[in-house]
């Protein structure tokens, strides 16, 4: 490995920070949980917490086993992989596939405060193949952030009175939330950046809440998002599934579902409450969504 452009420092240390949290898991004990049904998934290997961490440094340059997360909160640090040099920053995270040949460690001038987990399973290689060689990074949004701290502190409270199978167990399933944190509730990431330059649609999806008594076209939706009506449908399916007016569908028959449940309107006053004048259209589109019609649906008991 290249390490002619990385910020050298004589000191390099791998472990025993001031403050710092470490369990590393007796690999004989993964070893015969690894099949577990709820551990299969997603096991996690080792997990940390290094505060301030001046010098630290570490090299692999065969890959680690599991995928790394690293999530950084205060100062700051870098990391080399496949050659390329990064700069990771409060507020970002790095994720290092399995078997990825790297290197990183603190900056010299401010080192980094950083939460880290190994991991391995089927769901943690979903989890490490939404990132790319372009973007071994993720912003984290604030209030994010905020969660995935407090889910790291869960984990790490767990193994000081011993690796017990159910405590292993939960902490897998507090990483399950933690990486669906990351991925699919912090608004400055998006699966969309690994195709396109990112665009958070939250906004947009605010304004379809507030307007579900309207009929919005595409091209009101693309102008409140200030993108053309191509570009903004493309990104708005990357990041929902689904294309801007079927999603709205959607939202008018969540909607509908709960004025069934909740007051004594009528189907066809609840289809002109969300804007459908044919009520034969509205309970068509109703039974595409729920399998049952508006008076099934409401006649239904529920909870």
């Amino acid at each position: 490995m290249d390490g002619s452009n990385i910020p050298q420092s004589p000191i390099r240390i791998r472990e025993g920070f001031r403050g710092q949290v470490q369990h590393v898991l007796p690999r004989p004990l993964l070893d015969r949980v690894a099949g577990h049904p709820l551990l299969q998934s997603l096991l996690p290997t080792d997990i940390g917490w290094y505060p301030t961490a001046q010098y630290h440094y570490r090299e692999r340059s065969e890959g680690a086993p599991e995928h790394i997360l690293i999530y950084c909160v205060a100062g700051a640090g870098w990391a080399q992989l496949r050659g390329e040099l990064l700069a990771v920053r409060p507020g970002e995270a790095l994720l290092i596939p399995a078997h990825t040949p790297h290197c990183y460690g603190a900056s010299n001038y401010d080192p980094w405060s950083i939460h880290w987990v190994h991991f391995q399973g089927s769901a943690g290689e979903y989890f490490a193949h939404l990132v790319t060689p372009s973007s071994y990074k993720l912003s984290v949004e604030a209030r994010c952030g905020t969660t995935v701290e407090a889910l790291f502190r869960k984990c790490y409270a767990l193994f000081p009175g011993g690796f017990i199978l159910s405590r292993l167990i939960y902490c897998a399933q507090v990483l399950h939330h933690l990486l669906g944190e990351l991925f699919f509730n912090n608004p400055a990431f998006s699966p969309a950046m690994r195709t396109s330059r990112f665009h958070s649609i939250e906004s947009t999806l605010a304004f379809l809440r507030q307007n579900l008594h309207r009929s919005l076209s595409l091209g009101e939706m693309a102008g409140h998002a200030g993108l053309s009506e191509s570009h903004f449908s493309r990104i708005f399916k990357e990041q929902t599934g689904h294309s801007p007016l079927d999603y709205f569908i959607l939202l008018k028959m969540q909607h509908a579902s709960t004025l069934l449940s909740v007051t004594s309107l009528s189907v066809k006053e609840v289809a002109m409450a969300v804007v459908f004048a044919v009520p034969y259209y509205f309970s068509r589109l109703f039974k595409k969504t729920f399998g049952v019609s508006p008076r099934t649906y409401r006649n239904t008991p529920k909870g």
